[in-house]
């Protein structure tokens, strides 16, 4: 009897390491990073044989829900602050710095211009939860185009909505990052890269959020992404090493 007791205590203490070994690893990516994010923990899977969740959307809407307990392992923000604020709350650990974005203007009509934006609406990311969306804000700013363009601003969700209502023609024209565009094999003659000076640099940091058993999957995951420099240069992006792309 207390063998087959011992031996049923031991089967299912196996049972439970193997679905705490199983336990796949829950990553909130900024939506400008989602596709090549997509293509890292999917040769990351084939490595390692851990099963990685992606959940893509805009930095400020995983923040607060960040804060508000959601159960997410790495957060890859397109921003700075946001990643910094969950450490300094001790909401995350090892806040850094993994990537700056470039913004462009896309315009499926005539020929890209800051300056000679499409007649219809111009479509940007939410600038109060999506960082391109602020810098794309900046951008008109600076180059003294927001009081022109202004009544026909409309608003994606995050950075991935933006680009879909271009793809689909709801908008002639508007502002995503640079990666999308690769991502999506979008012509080089639709689109430009605006001038770095439009706006704050993209500066993007991750942060740890798992804890426990967990924290050493998220550690190795990142370990891994780090590796990938030749895939996030490809993508568009510049790595902390360049210049102006300075690790904060």
């Amino acid at each position: 009897m207390k063998k087959r007791l011992c031996s049923a205590i031991l089967t299912a203490f196996i049972a439970c390491s193997s679905v705490q070994a199983a336990e796949p690893l829950r990553i909130a990516v900024a939506a400008n990073l989602l596709p090549v994010m997509q293509q890292i923990s999917t040769e990351y899977e084939k490595q390692t044989g851990t099963k990685v969740q992606l959940a893509g959307g805009s930095s400020g809407a995983f923040f607060e829900q960040i804060q508000r307990g959601a159960p997410f392992d790495l957060f890859y923000s397109a921003d700075a602050i946001r990643p910094d604020k969950l450490a300094a709350a001790g909401k995350g650990e090892a806040s850094r710095t993994y990537a700056c974005g470039q913004l462009a203007l896309w315009q499926t009509k005539g020929a890209p211009d800051i300056h000679n934006l499409p007649l219809n609406r111009v479509v940007m990311a939410n600038p109060e939860t999506a960082p391109y969306g602020a810098a794309a804000l900046q951008a008109l700013d600076r180059s003294g185009e927001l009081p022109i363009v202004k009544p026909r601003l409309a608003y994606g969700q995050d950075i991935g909505q933006t680009f879909n209502f271009i793809k689909a023609g709801s908008a002639q024209g508007g502002f995503v990052a640079l990666s999308q565009l690769k991502a999506g094999q979008i012509p080089e003659t639709q689109y430009i890269i605006l001038d770095a000076t439009l706006y704050d640099p993209l500066v993007q940091k991750r942060v740890i959020l798992a804890q426990g058993d967990q924290r050493p999957a998220a550690e190795r995951f990142a370990a891994f992404f780090d590796t990938q420099k030749d895939t996030l240069h490809k993508a568009g992006y510049s790595l902390p090493s360049e210049s102006g792309c300075a690790a904060e």
